[in-house]
Parts: C-alpha cells; structure tokens; sequence
C-alpha cells in the first residue's frame, strides 16, 4: 500500500450494507483507510447475495454488488443488535476514525452506539449516518430505498416518455451518488480534525443528495411551480438538436443544441438545406416542427451505422456517441486505456473466476487510488481485527461461542 495515500492510518468502522455506505467506505478505502465491513454472522451484508442469479459469485457470496465496491476492506462479524455485541463494538470504536452505518434512522443510538454514545469515549470519532431522509424531520425512522427515493424526490417525473410515463433509471443512481456525497462529507470533517482536534456528526439523506442532483430542473420547479415534461431522450425545453436517433444500425445519441454545433452538424450529414427551411430557421419557428426536423436528421442518418456517425461527427466537433450495450461499453478503449478497472484474475487465489472491479473516477498524481485485496469473505478478518483491539484468544473463543461474531 502506498504510504502517501490520503487516509493512510484511517480505521473506519462500516455498519454497512447494500449500497450507498459500502460505496462511500470503498473511497476511503481506495485511499488508504482501513475499512473494516462489519457484518451480521448470519449471511452477512445482503449484498453478497442479490440480484437472485445462478452464478459462481452468489454461491460464494459474493455477489456482483458486493464485489463491486468492497475491495481494500476487512470483514468483521459482530452481532451487534446483542448487548455483548455492543460492548465489543464500543471497545473497537476506541481506537476508532470513523464509523459509518446506514441502519434506519435512530437504529443505532438505540443500541447504545449511536454519535453520543461513542463520542463520549472517543472525541475524536467522526460518524457518519447515512439514511433515506436523514435523521431529523416526519420521515426520519421510515425504510427507503433507491427507487422509492427517485419517486418522492420527483426524479422519476421527469425520467421516461409520455407513452411510458416516470420511470426510474437503469441503475440505483441515488445510492452511488449519496455514498460519494457521504464520502465527500467524511473528507471534509476528517480535515477539519487536523485543525480541532475532534470529530463530528455527519448526517447524510438520499432525498437532499436526489435533489442536488437535478439543480436547474428543482429552481424551475421552485420558481415556476413547474414539473418538467417527459422529453425521453431529448434535452428538453429549448434544446435542439439533442436527442437520440435511430441509424442503419444502433441509436446515436447528438448534442447538438447551439447554433455552432448545429452548422457542423448540418455539413456532416449534408444538410445543408436544413437551416434554409423556414420551419427551422429560428428557436421559436423550431418548437412547432420539432417532429419533422427529427424525421429528416432520421432520414439523414439511416444512410450509415452509429458507429460510423460517431466518428465522423466526433471529427467535426459533433458530441455524438453511439448507444453502447453495457456489456461492450466496459471494454470502451478509453476506460482500458486509462487503466479504469482493476483485474483479479488469479482464480487460485481469489476462489472465484476472473473478475474486474471499477476504481476511481478521478486520478490524483501523487497519491493515486489503488486496489490492493480483493473484496472479503464473510468474517475473513474477524480474529485479526479483535486482536488488534486488545481481544485475547480465549475472549474471541468465547464470542465465537456465543454466536456474537
């Protein structure tokens, strides 16, 4: 492990399960911090199970979603919904950075571990809550998960098409997007530390994160009292070209809405009697013929693949991508180029078949994310972590034999 990593020397404490706080620790573990992935001795994070498929992966346990963002982290099994469990959690929490569980709300102050708990006998400690409406408010103890999320927070009233109505996005986006905010809250309270000396309460909701993450459309519904339409694949209001087309073979999704972008566009694919139709002449004479202008840039585009258009327009300085399978897009030469997954190959010592695990969108120069242990089995590093916090051998015999860890 690289000693400049960031959160080198970090211990975190992950009551952690499924996605948004697995995937926050897992940033923190990409930098160096000790994650330890404390887990239920029976079946563990559920996580290491979804997704009902009949593969090598589940029959292990481990699943695609757990593999997926659990590299770099030690798994720790502890019952921690038993009094004993506690106490040993209190006695980890010690030595502790930071803990970060997304039980619901109030879940574990009423165990006895909760933020006022543990800062009584560590200052220091940083606990970071992450829950579907965070932990004060009517909705603060209410179950929620990613889908439920995108329809409260009015996501999915903007997602889909009017034949299809709301719909959710493909992925659990509000999860993946609540642990990176989570993980940008950990950043921030671990470098305020340095300068205080003590830790702090982060207290992380899905529905604020959901919210941020569609700015300009909440302010029109803000200062409008507007529900965007369902546009589709198109931008929206005031945005043309910009949508996905249908080729000779596969879709092509264009950006093309300024008038720059446009007047290229209109060469490549030899339109140039285009912005001569009045119908299309201006923004406001556009809204009216919408439907006729996509008939013609669709008639346009059957003469070739997407593919090809998506270099041909690339070249012109066109934003234009072919709709990639997701199966093909995790091959893109760019992501292979950059290095963006991290293979672990050696079945003999992984257990498993080959498998790749996505590291860091971001690349820092000197101290760089790095994936250095694959994702652990349930409770593979029980005994090393309880050793380390003081437990003796007979003292983890007898929590092994009381089924609390």
């Amino acid at each position: 492990m690289d000693l400049q990593q960031a959160f080198t020397g970090i211990k975190v404490l992950a009551v952690a399960r499924i996605v948004a706080a697995p995937f926050a620790a897992y940033q923190l573990a990409l930098h160096g911090a000790d994650v330890i992935h404390v887990e239920h001795p029976d079946g563990g994070d559920s996580a290491r199970t979804s997704g009902n498929l009949q593969t090598p992966y589940h029959a292990a346990y481990m699943a695609h979603n757990f593999l997926a963002y659990n590299a770099n982290k030690r798994s720790l099994t502890l019952s921690i919904n038993t009094p004993e469990g506690q106490d040993v959690f209190r006695r980890l929490a010690k030595n502790a950075d930071v803990v970060i569980e997304n039980l619901r709300g109030g879940t574990m102050a009423r165990y006895g571990i909760g933020y006022e708990d543990l800062n009584k006998i560590n200052p220091r400690i940083i606990f970071c809550s992450v829950t579907g409406y965070g932990q004060t408010g009517p909705k603060k103890s209410d179950p929620a998960i990613d889908t439920v999320i995108q329809a409260v927070s009015g996501m999915m009233s903007i997602t889909g098409t009017r034949e299809s109505g709301p719909l959710k996005t493909g992925s659990t986006i509000v999860d993946y997007t609540t642990g990176y905010a989570a993980a940008l809250g950990l950043a921030i309270a671990l470098f305020q530390r340095t300068r205080t000396g003590r830790g702090q309460l982060i207290d992380v909701s899905m529905l604020e994160t959901a919210m941020t993450m569609m700015g300009g459309e909440v302010l029109r519904a803000i200062t409008a009292n507007e529900t965007p339409p369902l546009v589709g694949n198109a931008s929206g209001k005031g945005a043309w070209v910009s949508d996905t087309y249908p080729c000779r073979e596969g879709h092509l999704s264009i950006a093309a809405s300024g008038a720059s972008r446009r007047e290229k566009l209109w060469k490549v694919i030899d339109g140039a009697e285009i912005p001569r139709d009045p119908r299309f002449a201006s923004d406001a004479a556009v809204v009216s013929h919408m439907k006729a202008l996509d008939d013609i840039i669709t008639r346009k585009l059957a003469a070739r693949t997407a593919q090809e258009w998506e270099v041909l327009m690339n070249q012109a300085g066109v934003p234009a991508m072919a709709v990639q399978p997701l199966a093909r897009a995790v091959h893109h030469p760019q992501l292979e180029h950059r290095k963006f997954f991290h293979q672990f190959d050696d079945t003999e010592s992984t257990g498993l078949p080959p498998f790749a695990v996505p590291t860091s969108p971001y690349r820092l120069s000197a101290s760089p994310a790095t994936v250095h242990s694959m994702p652990p089995r349930l409770g593979q590093h029980t005994d090393a972590v309880l050793s380390e916090s003081g437990f003796s051998a007979d003292e983890i015999a007898q929590l092994r034999a009381n089924n609390i860890v």
